[in-house]
């Protein structure tokens, strides 16, 4: 296996520890962030439902369009449907 692939594979799989998110809730997530990419008038609702739940911050999720964010959630959301 790709060594790059097996560390963003246990990187999400450490996000989802520390957050309590299992890999459907994580796939999700990442569905979220990738239609965020494409639609950015979606990017207020994930934002909100993040930050509330406590799963990212203000910093990683400030009211401007993130896409290095949302590229990394994409990115974990699609590694955690493999997992």
């Amino acid at each position: 296996m790709d060594p790059q692939l097996e560390q963003a594979q246990a990187a999400t799989q450490q996000f989802m520890q520390q957050y309590g998110l299992d890999a459907r809730t994580m796939a999700s997530i990442g569905q979220m962030a990738q239609q965020a990419i494409q639609d950015q008038s979606l990017y207020a609702m994930l934002r909100e439902q993040l930050l509330g739940a406590q799963i990212l911050t203000e910093k990683e999720l400030p009211e401007q369009v993130n896409y290095m964010t949302l590229a990394a959630l994409a990115s974990m959301g699609a590694l955690a449907v493999e997992m």
